[in-house]
């Protein structure tokens, strides 16, 4: 699982901190392109109203089809549940919410 806050990449799992976004480290989910990751994390932010600085995880992806790959986050200190979906260049096609329980 991989988690942004305040524009720095933590590596849960593997524990190594990794340097700001717009740094030359990577941040691959499920084959989404970097800047695809950074967009849905921004979207979810926007979309529930809460500051860039909430803790929002990216935590798996997959490739439904080619060019368009579906993202898992985790959001808030409730971890909730949402899944966003980007295309190839990085730009967000929708973020979607599930339910709480």
């Amino acid at each position: 699982m991989k988690q942004i806050v305040c524009g720095m990449v933590l590596v849960l799992g593997a524990g190594a901190l990794v340097s700001a976004c717009g740094s030359n480290n990577a941040i691959r989910v499920g084959g989404a392109p970097e800047v695809g990751v950074r967009n849905c994390i921004n979207a979810a932010a926007r979309e529930l109203k809460l500051p860039v600085s909430t803790s929002i995880a990216a935590d798996r992806g997959t490739s439904p089809r080619d060019g368009v790959y579906a993202i898992n986050l985790k959001v808030g200190p409730q971890a909730r549940s949402a899944v966003c979906t980007v295309d190839e260049n990085g730009a967000v096609l929708g973020v979607v919410f599930k339910r709480p329980e």
